[in-house]
């Protein structure tokens, strides 16, 4: 703490603690010149922590766990951007998380967006279901944080650890397949669960990813899963896309 103070003339740098044994801070700014100075990622959480259900699963079921912790020590700058309803906040914390909202166009909790060392944003996520491992897989699939490792060595002994050689297993690719044109497939899920299959990726609203198109890759955010279509952004341009009629 006194090192982060003295780091970057801070009265006080505050910090929040949604993870068991993962470092959290709530000062976005400081996380972001930590992450420049060390070569790693920021990832800030929005959040509702002591309302929204589906933040606390997400807390429970992957930031709490020593799986991620390991991951986010030699990877990421973790921050919390929180909009409690009943936990006391200074006012200019709500104003800094309400300017970071404003900022990446928050409009739902919890949203999970991550940048690289230079702030630039390389991808969001939310709760998905499959704990640690499938968050982590997420990540691992956004620029930058592609060779990351779990880091499953931190939780060895040092002695034994010292022995074995850090080894990166790559995400096995899907099969060779040839997609054409961007296309909803299916739709599945109910209420705030809802799940849209465009091309080879499965989105929930608010999730972004690199979709297969051709023979190359577009960047797609899903904005908005209704009945029969998907709302959604391909490189930044909106657009819609609706369920083909068999």
């Amino acid at each position: 703490m006194k090192r982060l103070v003295a780091l970057f003339g801070l009265v006080c740098l505050g910090f929040a603690a949604p993870g068991l044994g993962a470092e959290w801070l709530t000062d976005a700014r400081a996380a972001q010149q930590i992450a420049r100075r060390d070569n790693k990622c920021v990832l800030l959480d929005f959040t509702g922590s002591d309302w929204c259900p589906w933040c606390m699963k997400l807390k429970a079921e992957v930031f709490d766990q020593p799986e991620f912790a390991a991951f986010a020590q030699g990877n990421l700058e973790l921050v919390e951007v929180d909009f409690p309803r009943g936990k006391a906040q200074s006012p200019a914390q709500r104003s800094a998380n309400e300017e970071l909202a404003r900022t990446y166009g928050i409009h739902g909790y919890p949203t999970v967006i991550v940048l690289n060392s230079t702030g630039q944003k390389i991808g969001q996520a939310g709760y998905m279901p499959g704990g640690p491992k499938a968050f982590i897989e997420r990540l691992q699939r956004m620029p930058g944080l592609e060779h990351a490792t779990a880091a499953s060595v931190a939780r060895e002994p040092e002695a034994e650890a010292a022995k074995k050689p850090v080894e990166f297993v790559p995400i096995a690719p899907a099969a060779p397949t040839h997609y054409g044109e961007l296309a909803l497939k299916a739709l599945s899920g109910a209420g705030n669960r809802r799940m849209a299959l465009i091309n080879n990726e499965t989105f929930m609203a608010g999730e972004t990813a690199n979709v297969r198109v051709h023979d190359g890759h577009v960047e797609v955010c899903c904005k908005e899963i209704r009945p029969n279509s998907v709302l959604v952004t391909v490189d930044g341009k909106p657009m819609e896309l609706r369920l083909a009629v068999h």
